[in-house]
């Protein structure tokens, strides 16, 4: 879940932060603790990312400058044991404003046991799509509702944060297409992009196959 409707509840006592979320999908097993030293290291080295780990779960924290602000990105995975030597979770990302998270954390330095909540803020991914098609994306700038359904498909499905930009070639299926995606590591995740249902054009669907 990259980034989604995540709320954050935080508490503190001297040295330690207590980290709680909560979404749709999940609620986090536990609190997750993390010292307050952590954040004066991402504060003198921006950028730089620090993993800590609390009870066998994990935390990634990262400062990060974007448009909307300084932000704390905080990549959790949550693991429990299901038995048999086995784990089982799921990975969580939560984005914060700096600024806000910092002055509570502050405001309860003397404090045990304050606590406040943070809703994670998504976002906003700007994509770059290149398509190195000739028949399938001619027939569909033809057709004004294949070109919306094409469009809220590459919108909400192509969220991910190491691409540069995603590559689209013709396939032999009509309206459909394959797709490249492009990482600063090389080649990363690669596909279909599927027009089901294409017998009867008005209640057709875009489906995302990797």
């Amino acid at each position: 879940m990259m980034f989604d409707s995540v709320l954050v509840k935080v508490s503190c006592s001297e040295e330690l932060l207590y980290l709680h979320t909560i979404s749709r999908r999940h609620k986090s097993p536990y609190r997750f603790a993390i010292l307050r030293d952590t954040l004066e290291q991402l504060e003198r080295e921006p950028g730089r990312q620090i993993i800590v780990a609390d009870c066998g779960c994990y935390a990634a924290l990262r400062l990060t400058r974007a448009l909307d602000g300084e932000m704390l990105v905080i990549r959790f995975s949550w693991l429990q044991s299901a038995g048999a030597d086995s784990l089982r979770g799921y990975e969580e990302w939560v984005r914060l404003p700096y600024r806000r998270f910092h002055e509570c954390v502050e405001a309860g330095t003397d404090m045990a046991g304050w606590n406040w909540s943070q809703l994670s803020v998504p976002e906003k991914v700007t994509r770059r799509f290149e398509f190195h098609s000739r028949q399938n994306l001619h027939q569909i700038a033809q057709r004004p509702l294949l070109r919306h359904k094409l469009g809220k498909t590459l919108e909400h499905h192509f969220q991910w944060r190491d691409a540069e930009k995603i590559l689209i070639y013709d396939v032999g299926a009509p309206y459909s297409f394959f797709f490249e995606e492009v990482t600063p590591r090389g080649t990363g995740i690669c596909g279909g992009i599927i027009l089901h249902g294409v017998d009867n054009l008005q209640k057709a669907q875009y489906s995302v196959h990797t």
